[in-house]
């Protein structure tokens, strides 16, 4: 009867331990990300070490709505995976890519609004010597469309993929 009575006790511990722990896990998950979530990544016991951001590990940077009016420019980061023209269409649209780039980064153009022969992209030559694998100037980029483009380090080039 007592060993009945302690192992009906154990089990009712492992239980409430189990319960306990599942409910504290769930008050930490963090389902919102904005990529800038950084740790140090090193190769090895006193190597070299860089910081690595989430949005590098999973390839899935945040989106940036873009907007204004006539000639508009915009210089793009590591931080951002899509840059989205949202409004009326300005008179011209210059994209810079990112540089330095990391191996195998994409970043897509869209827009919610027709831009017709309005969108040049660019490579910067400071301080990777970046180029593009096939120029990009004065191209139309329509509703529910998008283009983008994707960095190879291994060539320092902007491949286009759609």
């Amino acid at each position: 009867m007592v060993k009945t009575v302690l192992r009906v006790g154990a089990i009712v511990v492992a239980i409430a331990l189990a319960i306990g722990t599942w409910v504290y896990a769930q008050g930490v998950v963090q389902n919102e990300i904005s990529g800038n979530e950084c740790w140090n990544a090193g190769q090895g016991p006193g190597g070299p070490s860089n910081f690595l951001c989430i949005n590098q590990v999973r390839n899935g940077q945040a989106i940036s709505l873009i907007s204004g009016s006539g000639a508009a420019t915009t210089a793009a980061t590591q931080q951002q995976g899509t840059l989205m023209w949202t409004g009326a269409a300005p008179t011209t649209w210059a994209v810079t890519l990112p540089n330095p780039a990391y191996d195998g980064e994409v970043l897509c153009l869209g827009t919610d609004t027709t831009l017709t022969t309005l969108v040049t992209v660019t490579a910067l030559t400071t301080p990777e010597n970046q180029t593009l694998a096939a120029a990009f100037s004065a191209q139309t980029i329509s509703v529910g469309t998008s283009t983008c483009f994707q960095f190879t380090n291994a060539t320092l080039k902007w491949f286009k993929l759609r």
